[in-house]
């Protein structure tokens, strides 16, 4: 379904700019004051309201993701 890809895209790219925020990364669109990348961490981290949108959807549990992604900042910190 064109539907899912669509939500797969948006949980992918919610992640790498998590993912990016925590690496101390900074995007190309936007300046460096920019928050984002921190709302994206915030959202995964907190399990929140991003997160389990994008969830619903894909038909994913949102708490295992974000239990994931702490794992992986432990891991990569």
């Amino acid at each position: 379904m064109p539907e899912s890809r669509l939500w797969a895209d948006v949980l992918r790219l919610l992640v790498a700019d998590a993912c990016s925020y925590w690496q101390g990364e900074r995007t190309r669109d936007f300046d460096a004051e920019s928050y984002h990348l921190e709302q994206a961490f915030d959202d995964l981290v907190r399990c929140g309201p991003m997160l389990r949108h994008c969830c619903s959807f894909l038909d994913l549990e949102p708490d295992w993701l974000s239990e994931g992604f702490i794992k992986w900042c432990e891991q990569n910190g």
